[in-house]
């Protein structure tokens, strides 16, 4: 199918429902087995759930990709501190333009710019980061897992510069 025949996605705030978080959870599971193929243990479902129920709370806010009702992929905002907290896409459809249009909006929510960290290990993610036109900053490590990750900045352009005078 050509990307011209792919029927379009639209955004959407989530709105909660057990059905949806478990949508959010199957896509956040789906994704990160597929980013991290040498994972030796891999969290059942019910981990995934949990975190949804209680990270994907105010003042986050979640966004949906969706298609013809189906949840495509999302992103968590925390728009307070200018981050992006998750950015999902279902592994068989990324280069769709769902994380573009996903990091677009973030962009409109927070236009004096935000961050994001990855995973050193997840190198798809950060070249499409830096496609996106995010600039790498600091390594460090996860907070809780302890696991490498790297910090990714978006700024808003530059207005340009006013004409210097002749004369």
């Amino acid at each position: 199918m050509s990307a011209a025949q792919i029927p379009a996605f639209h955004l959407r705030s989530r709105d909660g429902a057990p059905e949806e978080n478990l949508m959010l959870a199957g896509i956040w599971r789906r994704a990160w087995i597929a980013a991290n193929r040498r994972a030796t243990v891999i969290e059942p479902i019910t981990h995934w759930l949990r975190r949804v129920q209680t990270e994907f709370v105010p003042p986050a806010d979640v966004v949906l990709a969706e298609r013809e009702g189906q949840v495509l992929a999302f992103m968590v905002l925390l728009a307070r501190r200018e981050y992006v907290a998750q950015l999902f896409v279902e592994p068989h459809l990324r280069n769709q333009g769902l994380g573009q249009a996903l990091l677009d909006e973030a962009s409109l929510r927070m236009p004096s710019g935000w961050k994001l960290h990855v995973a050193t290990s997840n190198t798809a993610a950060q070249r499409f980061y830096e496609r996106y036109g995010l600039e790498r900053g600091t390594i460090d490590r996860h907070p809780s897992s302890g696991r490498e990750r790297v910090a990714y900045h978006w700024y808003p352009p530059s207005p340009p510069r006013p004409p210097r005078p002749i004369g």
